[in-house]
């Protein structure tokens, strides 16, 4: 009679041939199939992680490029046949905000991210921290006489009509900016000190909204404007391109918030899906980010060459909770703004 000892270990092997098995069988089930993929992602990115993907799954990605906003609005207009299987891109709170389009899914590989990094809700994965930036082209900026440190350098007559920043009311990049602004100058979201900034903000834009917000860094990079409102992996790609351009974390301090990724609701390919999510935030997938992207990773023990740590910048925590619940709110507010100085 085997002891207790060798039935226990053929019980574990018998086990581990069983899921190795599983797993290859799951490997099989998408191999050859089709994933379309939404993404507001920037080229550089994209190109360093799905070819990584389709090349460990056998799996083709077919990307749709657009504006979160955009994006968000065709997933809506999908919702009763939907036509793709993830949205890979945008920020937390507008996922949170928008829960019901999401298929619930939690990666195994979860259990390996920071605290900032895990999927709370089942329904929508961080993959990376996008914090909120100045982007200042230093050579307008020395032809237009301004040193620019903070929000506040921002009002500078100087600048007006030569500030880049996109539209809070689709763009997941500028409603971060929005409420960044919000927190770090008048300390919460319904403040007046905070409401009249925005307020003298949008004075200085001179009627000037950039839908794309690629564009935004990229009029900046070109000399267009002086500095763009923009997020941190984006603007250090135009820093690592040559472009005359640096990164400024506003002194008022700069909020970090989870980029997402998620399954969509009724996805015609869950599988092929829920394994995108799985590489993401793998080691492999975190490493690729952390290496070859902008992006600044989520997953403990990998760190972020290029930029400083998160202790050597001013930083304000958002209250994601509150923007999620009040988004809306927040939106019309920001859109009465621009209406009244139409």
């Amino acid at each position: 009679m085997p002891s207790l000892t060798r039935m226990t270990a053929t019980a574990f092997f018998a086990t581990t041939i069983s899921l190795m098995a599983l797993a290859s069988a799951h490997a099989q089930d998408i191999s050859g199939s089709t994933l379309v993929v939404y993404t507001p992602n920037e080229e550089g990115m994209l190109q360093s992680l799905i070819p990584v993907f389709e090349g460990n799954t056998g799996v083709e990605v077919q990307l749709i490029t657009a504006g979160t906003g955009e994006l968000y609005s065709r997933i809506r207009s999908e919702a009763g046949n939907p036509q793709g299987d993830v949205m890979f891109g945008g920020g937390a709170a507008q996922a949170a905000a928008n829960i019901t389009l999401w298929q619930e899914y939690t990666s195994p590989e979860d259990a390996a991210m920071v605290e900032a990094g895990k999927n709370t809700t089942g329904a929508f994965t961080p993959y990376q921290a996008d914090g909120s930036n100045l982007l200042v082209n230093t050579e307008a900026a020395a032809q237009a006489g301004v040193e620019i440190t903070s929000y506040a350098d921002l009002l500078q007559p100087e600048l007006k009509g030569r500030i880049a920043f996109g539209d809070p009311t689709g763009s997941s990049s500028a409603f971060a900016q929005l409420t960044n602004m919000l927190k770090a100058v008048g300390g919460d979201y319904e403040s007046d000190a905070g409401w009249t900034f925005v307020e003298s903000l949008v004075d200085q834009l001179d009627g000037i909204s950039i839908g794309s917000s690629t564009q935004v860094a990229q009029d900046v990079a070109n000399g267009e404007y002086v500095v763009a409102l923009t997020y941190e992996p984006l603007s250090l790609n135009f820093v690592r391109s040559g472009a005359p351009v640096e990164i400024v974390y506003p002194a008022e301090g700069a909020a970090f918030l989870p980029a997402t990724v998620q399954i969509i609701a009724g996805a015609p390919n869950p599988a092929a899906a829920e394994a995108f999510i799985d590489f993401i935030i793998s080691e492999e997938g975190q490493t690729i980010i952390a290496e070859q992207t902008a992006g600044r990773p989520l997953r403990d023990g990998i760190t972020k060459p290029g930029l400083p740590p998160l202790s050597e910048i001013p930083t304000v925590q958002e209250d994601g909770e509150y923007v999620a619940a009040n988004r809306e709110a927040i939106v019309a507010k920001y859109r009465a703004i621009l209406e009244a100085r139409s």
